[in-house]
């Protein structure tokens, strides 16, 4: 049971984490795609974005301290 409690978090965990990171990988294919690219690049984000990214960060570091606290318990008691 417990290698399927750490499998699921960590899917948990990296699903966490893709939807976080910025969208800003373009393959440009023209010279208006580059544009775009560098558009999105250095577009300035807003500071609720900021500040939920932040809190999302914080949190995935919670739940991987917890996870791993869960790993020590049960290899200890197992």
């Amino acid at each position: 049971m417990a290698p399927y409690l750490l499998l699921f978090l960590i899917f948990v965990i990296c699903g966490l984490v893709n939807m976080t990171r910025p969208r800003n990988s373009i393959r440009p294919v023209s010279d208006r795609d580059t544009k775009n690219a560098y558009k999105a690049a250095f577009e300035i984000e807003s500071k609720e974005t900021v500040e939920r990214r932040k809190l999302i960060s914080l949190l995935l570091v919670i739940v991987l301290l917890i996870d791993m606290l869960l790993i020590v318990w049960i290899v200890h008691f197992a």
